[in-house]
């Protein structure tokens, strides 16, 4: 009843135009983003489902490397140091200026940010161009296995567990195809719970190397603890996403907050995905 149609962002921050100039109706947005399309991109959006969410329990959260003969061994070490981020007012930005916030430090007056591409974070520290930075998984275990560098801190230190990636569609694309919706978003939750499930983990983790054409040996941490925590339905935790938008405001990466619930939220879709898949189980 429906057909997709994928298109590849290198982050949240540029689907606010995209979806403001009517080229996505769904898109994967981080808290920030969401108060950025609603307050200033004027969009009329709902929260729709979980992508992945961090510091859940003993799930994964995202890691802040230094190299271990920094000399760094506590955040006040970072004062007129360089750290790397993906991008200002990304989810991990966000956590990581929150952690130096907590310090009492500030942007430009206590440390240097640097805007670098996730894949280039390494090499920099390497290199030395860069004194801490965001590392994913599966690059970020690697690292921390060879001994040369070190988890200064976690997301989850900062913020707590964060819903960090979600689904948003456009209110009126949702009301103006609920139903093919309703069939796609049952499709969408079967799926992860399948990819999700420990019995089918080996063939998971092999459709997606070979769709990203790695060895399915770099993506040992998928659908493990290592890796990010996903709601088994797809349903997104809207009080850590409100916790996520409040910390944005305060550490001053949006000019105006956003009350997500109840304006911004419809998890009718979700709701029935798990209707209809354990009316099948019984």
């Amino acid at each position: 009843s429906y057909t997709v149609e994928p298109i590849r962002f290198r982050g949240s921050s540029p689907q606010i135009s995209a979806m403001a100039a009517g080229e996505i109706d769904i898109g994967a947005f981080s808290p920030l983003v969401l108060a950025l399309v609603v307050n200033n991109a004027r969009q009329d959006v709902k929260v729709v489902a979980d992508v992945i969410q961090d510091g859940v329990e003993d799930y994964h959260s995202e890691t802040y490397l230094v190299r271990a003969d920094s000399g760094i061994e506590t955040v006040e070490d970072l004062r007129g140091k360089r750290a790397g981020t993906n991008a200002i007012g990304s989810a991990s930005d966000t956590a990581m200026r929150a952690m130096f916030s907590n310090h009492g430090m500030q942007d430009k007056r206590d440390f240097t940010m640097v805007e670098v591409a996730f894949p280039n974070i390494p090499p920099m520290l390497e290199e030395g161009k860069i004194d801490i930075g965001t590392v994913l998984q599966p690059m970020s275990g690697q690292l921390e296995e060879t001994g040369d560098y070190k988890v200064l801190f976690r997301a989850k230190d900062a913020v707590g567990p964060s819903q960090l990636v979600f689904l948003a569609g456009k209110t009126d694309f949702l009301e103006e195809n609920r139903e093919q919706l309703l069939d796609f978003f049952e499709d969408h939750v079967r799926a992860v719970r399948w990819f999700t499930d420990p019995d089918n983990r080996e063939e998971a983790v092999g459709i997606i190397a070979n769709f990203m054409q790695q060895s399915p040996d770099t993506l040992s941490h998928l659908f493990t603890k290592n890796d990010y925590f996903r709601d088994p339905f797809m349903f997104p935790n809207i009080e850590t996403l409100q916790s996520s938008i409040d910390i944005a405001v305060d550490l001053g990466l949006a000019p105006q907050g956003l009350a997500v619930a109840p304006d911004y939220v419809d998890l009718s879709f979700v709701e029935e995905a798990r209707r209809r898949i354990e009316a099948g189980e019984q």
